[in-house]
């Protein structure tokens, strides 16, 4: 494989955890010798219930990925959306988008993730949210219903499979999170942005109810990895702990060695990592721990300063 097949494989694992299997779809070439594909759907609705949404601003790209990405060319793309809401997808608008993605490309660096989190942006802004009641939404409604397609049964299994989940992981739980300290200082590195958060927690099920209560924030459950690690005193004095890497491989075991070495009791402490599309190789380790570190600090459960006071620093409750 190439430099450039693992740079393109690495994105496409980025952009996933980012935005959901729902939003990037890998197809693959039709005939031997031709380049995957990746249909990219753009919802600036996504944060309401379908059914309450009557002009659904959705945007539709298919993006082709040349063997010289993203060494010497950027990606060939193209719009399938004729409209997003009530707004035409015209050609002023399409001129706008490719000068813009053209003048972020630097040949070396993956770009996708820039290209479409600028473009939420830049619809967010041209379009803005319409007005149910407004005439023109209606006449849109009446317009387009015969151009939109229905779900095919694949499609509507793999909605029932996500929604079912995400009510499961709502409702299988019986423990209230206890208050969750957020670090207001992230750490940001060639456009990877690191967060901690830490919550003071006496048994696993508690450890298990921050998670949960953490990914109800979207930002959060779009991390590209969330990694985390714990360590409880239990009731005989023994120590409870373990950890998760969410797909960063070592890094959940990294973590909870940092819990050990540090002496950290009756904490959580969970990593959020948006992956900025440049590879920060072994510093991505360094990043997550001190990220940790500095949230337990402000929290004391790590002393500072070699300073024997257990007062414990003012939280940030979610």
């Amino acid at each position: 494989m190439s430099e450039n097949q693992e740079l393109q494989e690495e994105e496409y694992m980025a952009l996933e955890a980012i935005y959901g299997p729902e939003a990037i779809k890998k197809e693959k070439g039709q005939h031997e010798g031709d380049s995957d594909s990746y249909l990219v759907t753009i919802n600036l609705d996504d944060d309401q219930d379908e059914q309450d949404v009557r002009s659904p601003r959705v945007l539709v790209l298919r993006f082709f990925l040349p063997p010289t990405y993203p060494s010497q060319d950027p990606p060939v793309y193209e719009v399938s959306s004729i409209y997003c809401g009530t707004h035409r997808v015209d050609d002023a608008m399409l001129k706008k988008i490719d000068n813009e993605f053209q003048a972020l490309f630097q040949p070396g660096e993956v770009i996708l993730f820039e290209w479409i989190n600028w473009l939420r942006e830049f619809l967010e802004s041209e379009i803005g949210k319409p007005d149910d009641n407004d005439p023109l939404v209606k006449q849109f409604e009446l317009q387009t219903f015969e151009e939109r397609e229905p779900k095919n049964k694949v499609e509507e299994e793999e909605e029932e499979d996500y929604n079912a989940k995400k009510e499961n992981r709502t409702n299988d739980v019986s423990v209230v999170a206890p208050p969750i300290y957020t670090s207001t200082q992230p750490i940001v590195d060639r456009k990877s942005i690191f967060k901690a958060h830490v919550a003071e927690v006496h048994d696993p099920e508690q450890v298990r109810a921050v998670v949960l209560k953490l990914l109800e924030d979207k930002k959060v459950a779009k991390a590209t990895h969330n990694i985390m690690a714990y360590r409880i005193v239990n009731s005989n004095g023994g120590i409870i702990q373990d950890n998760d890497d969410d797909g960063e491989s070592a890094a959940g075991g990294r973590l909870g060695h940092m819990l050990q070495l540090a002496d950290v009791k009756n904490a959580v402490v969970v990593v959020s990592r948006w992956y900025g599309g440049i590879q920060l190789g072994a510093d991505r380790f360094k990043h997550i721990n001190n990220c940790a570190r500095n949230a337990l600090e402000d929290c004391g459960f790590i002393k500072q300063n070699n300073n024997k006071s257990n007062t414990k620093g003012k939280r940030s409750k979610k």
